[in-house]
């Protein structure tokens, strides 16, 4: 038994798997994230490693030019690039496309791990960092209303992002500004000579004091309890009464006698301003994959309510939404989607001059389209530029299947068949035809899916859409359609019909 006679002598069946279809694709169309452009996994990876103090050359001899020989090994590795700055060294790892990010990342720890014990010992740990659009932010904020900038970054960390962290779609809140705290210890010379004191003696003895050490477990009855040694600092005053030495006459000297502290801002070299106000700076990202205008909105509506309840002082102006382009775009590329469908259902509507046909291929379309939306889904694909563009690409090619249907129908019943032979024979007649039209034009897009590059990554998904819709497509001409024809078309009103148009 063909398709299109199971469909026909099945209508009830028809009509509950069409009504699946646009139950799951709609409940996968609202699943589906909302972005500019596809998840793009740059190969790319970068070494940070900072060393505060240090000049240029000096970082690249102790530090660019042993990460560079150690990551040269590393398999799949295209281009290295490398920075070295005063206070820090850069090195860009690239690789080639289609290489597993992740597993070149671990490959990348593994060899830095290797020079750990070469470099530096003020040297900071390299840090190993990866390249990805979606971790770009998008929402970014100036945060202005106290002159105390770290007591307002404080509040940002503690109190703004604690709670948008919490909303579904947001990855992480990131705070940053140009102050950081700094607690400065201005030694006196003369007392350091006076007590016999070096400098590099004070600097030891707050490094080891300001430590929190772990001190094993002890074992009571059925219990198991963890011991900690807390010794960081948390006042000035703990600071201050730190011992340093004990005079010959047992007198203890505390850094308090040979030094001055401070609690200041450390020297920056860099400003950041909003309308012209000491701001501090808030990025948010979104998890990937999820839908940006949902989160942008979510985190917009919170922050509405986290001011109230912080005051009319603090003030959030915002700097960049990309909520906003994407919106603009997909709206813009949506209303296409829906112009394009309108029109061709009108050309048919004059081609055919009768709202039974016109109906059917009515129903084809956004049929069809829905049903796209399960497999992009299940591939995680998201709605952007390329599979809203493949969408308006294939709406345009989602009838020719329906009308060929349609119109060798009714040829079959100007033949004189009845309307159920007539759907019945009509489409089997065509059904390895309009199969063989839809390969054929599959076969010209399924090439690009394995495409390599960043282009393969952005012209897949316009790809993929485009053979989901048509394969969708031709299971409604082949099921739907004829199913449709069987129930609704009429032999008197097609015979009308071709005498209109002869």
């Amino acid at each position: 038994m063909s398709l299109s006679k199971f469909a026909i002598n099945r209508k009830i069946t028809v009509l509950m798997v069409s009504i699946l279809v646009i139950i799951l694709g709609s409940v996968a169309f609202f699943s589906l994230g909302l972005d500019m452009m596809p998840d793009i996994d740059y190969p790319m990876i970068s070494i940070i490693t900072t060393y505060r103090g240090a000049s240029s050359s000096d970082i690249e001899e102790t530090i660019t030019k042993p990460v560079e020989m150690v990551i040269s090994s590393v398999k799949n590795v295209k281009k290295i690039t490398s920075q070295s700055a005063e206070n820090q060294s850069i090195v860009s790892v690239e690789f080639e496309w289609g290489t597993n990010i992740d597993a070149s990342s671990q490959d990348i720890r593994d060899a830095v791990e290797q020079i750990i014990g070469f470099l530096p010992a003020d040297a900071n740990r390299p840090m190993v960092m990866k390249f990805n659009v979606s971790d770009m932010p998008i929402l970014m904020y100036g945060v202005t209303g106290l002159e105390d900038i770290i007591q307002l970054e404080k509040i940002l960390e503690d109190d703004v992002a604690t709670r948008l962290k919490q909303l579904k779609g947001v990855a992480s809140v990131m705070s940053m500004s140009s102050e950081e705290r700094e607690i400065q210890v201005v030694v006196d010379k003369m007392k350091l000579d006076q007590y016999n004191i070096s400098i590099n003696q004070i600097s030891n003895i707050i490094r080891g004091q300001n430590q929190n050490i772990p001190g094993g477990s002890i074992d009571q009855r059925q219990n198991e309890f963890l011991i900690r040694t807390i010794g960081e600092y948390e006042t000035l005053a703990e600071i201050e009464n730190t011992p340093v030495t004990m005079t010959k006459t047992g007198k203890t000297i505390f850094i308090k006698d040979v030094a001055e502290l401070k609690d200041g801002i450390m020297e920056s070299k860099s400003h950041i301003r909003t309308n012209r106000k000491p701001t501090a700076m808030m990025m948010i990202t979104k998890e990937s994959g999820a839908n940006t205008l949902t989160v942008t909105d979510a985190v917009k509506k919170e922050l509405t309510a986290i001011k109230s309840e912080l005051g009319s002082n603090i003030e959030f102006s915002e700097i960049l939404d990309l909520g906003q382009p994407i919106q603009l775009v997909t709206s813009g590329a949506v209303s296409n989607l829906l112009v394009g469908g309108l029109l061709a259902i009108c050309i048919m509507f004059l081609f055919l001059r009768n709202w039974r046909p016109t109906l059917a291929i009515s129903l084809a379309i956004p049929i069809s389209l829905i049903a796209t939306f399960i497999p992009l889904y299940l591939a995680k694909y998201t709605l952007n530029l390329m599979t809203l563009g493949g969408l308006a690409l294939g709406v345009g090619m989602l009838v020719d299947n329906a009308v060929v249907v349609i119109e060798n129908i009714y040829r079959n019943m100007e033949l004189g068949k009845n309307r159920i032979a007539a759907a019945e024979i009509g489409t089997t007649e065509v059904a390895m035809a309009i199969t063989a039209s839809t390969l054929t034009t599959v076969a010209v897009f399924f090439p690009m899916v394995f495409s390599k590059g960043i282009a393969g990554i952005l012209v897949r998904g316009l790809a993929l859409t485009v053979s989901f819709s048509l394969f969708a497509s031709l299971f409604v001409a082949l099921t739907i359609v004829p199913t449709f024809a069987s129930v609704f078309f009429h032999k008197k009103s097609m015979q009308k019909t071709n005498g209109k148009s002869g």
